[in-house]
């Protein structure tokens, strides 16, 4: 008999997307804006704008994607190393589309400039994407059900 694979929960999405959002914009912002030769304080603007949008799109792009491992019989947490490189790439060309738009206006830059910009962010962002999921999934592993045995409540002794 198939045991029902366990993904994450609601509040574990939540934790997820903030812990990633944050940490990527300490690091993103700086390093933007020295390449850029832009005041940070411009590039960390439009980073927190983006950052806000990658918040909304992120769980539900996980979500998905970890749908669709558990209906192949796969635990998104035991993901190998080709399925998280799919799952970052997604990700970033999901992100990328969305951000086109933002980087243009906000940037006053030309679509081939933004598109430069935005290879730089590509690079960088599905690197840190790769190494902090891998490290989340190890750090906070969702626990599976045991394939010999049913679950086990111990009694609790005085």
């Amino acid at each position: 008999m198939n045991q029902p694979i366990i993904t994450r929960t609601p509040l574990d999405r939540l934790r997820h997307t903030l812990m990633f959002e944050l940490l990527l914009l300490t690091l993103l912002a700086p390093m933007m804006a020295l390449l850029l030769d832009r005041d940070i304080m411009e590039v960390g603007m439009l980073s927190v704008v983006i950052s806000l949008k990658a918040m909304l799109i992120n769980p539900f792009f996980n979500y998905l994607f970890d749908r669709y491992d558990v209906k192949r019989g796969r635990v998104p947490t035991e993901r190998k190393l080709a399925g998280r490189l799919l799952h970052a790439a997604g990700l970033e060309v999901t992100l990328v589309a969305t951000s086109l738009p933002l980087i243009i206006w906000w940037l006053n830059v030309t679509v081939m400039q933004a598109l430069m910009v935005d290879l730089i962010s590509i690079f960088l962002v599905m690197t840190y994407t790769l190494v902090f999921n891998w490290g989340y999934d190890r750090v906070f592993p969702v626990s599976q059900p045991s394939a010999q045995a049913p679950h086990q409540v111990l009694p609790v002794e005085n």
